[in-house]
């Protein structure tokens, strides 16, 4: 018998980004949860954000949320530019994500790089580094979820 056929690292990738944008999009953080792993170490240009937590997760997800209506987000396209598998259960994929508002961008495309990698058979995302300006504000929404900013609940 034949080996199984492997997925192209692009479309795993392109499934990832599709399952979150639309996550994104609606509110649905059970689904955008389902892409990810913590704890994992994610970036923007104004440095690392320690996800450690689901709890970190949310707090990110719902500012990022937040942020996209503010703007009046009306369309994400987040298209995969390049991905390679670096082992059978670990591809490296970047992709270029751009925020329109009634068909006008919002700002300039910018480029995220990702790491996805299998496990227990599904893929997830375990760490991403976007190329947002440390005062965009969706790199203010992503640093919500630095395990720092958590509140003191004593």
């Amino acid at each position: 018998m034949g080996q199984p056929t492997q997925l192209a690292a692009s479309d795993i990738a392109q499934a990832l980004l599709e399952l979150t944008g639309n996550a994104l999009m609606t509110g649905d953080y059970e689904a955008f949860k389902s892409a990810f792993t913590v704890p994992q170490i994610m970036a923007t240009m104004a440095g690392p954000i320690h996800m450690e937590t689901v709890e970190d997760m949310e707090r990110a997800f719902r500012e990022m949320c937040q942020h996209f209506k503010a703007i009046g987000l009306t369309e994400m396209i987040r298209t995969c530019v390049a991905a390679e598998y670096k082992s059978p259960a670990l591809v490296e994929s970047t992709h270029v994500a751009e925020l329109l508002r009634n068909g006008k961008r919002l700002h300039e495309p910018y480029p995220v790089f990702s790491t996805l990698q299998k496990i227990d058979g599904v893929w997830k995302v375990t760490g991403s580094e976007y190329a947002l300006d440390p005062l965009n504000g969706q790199a203010l929404a992503l640093k919500k979820a630095d395990a720092s900013h958590r509140r003191n609940e004593d």
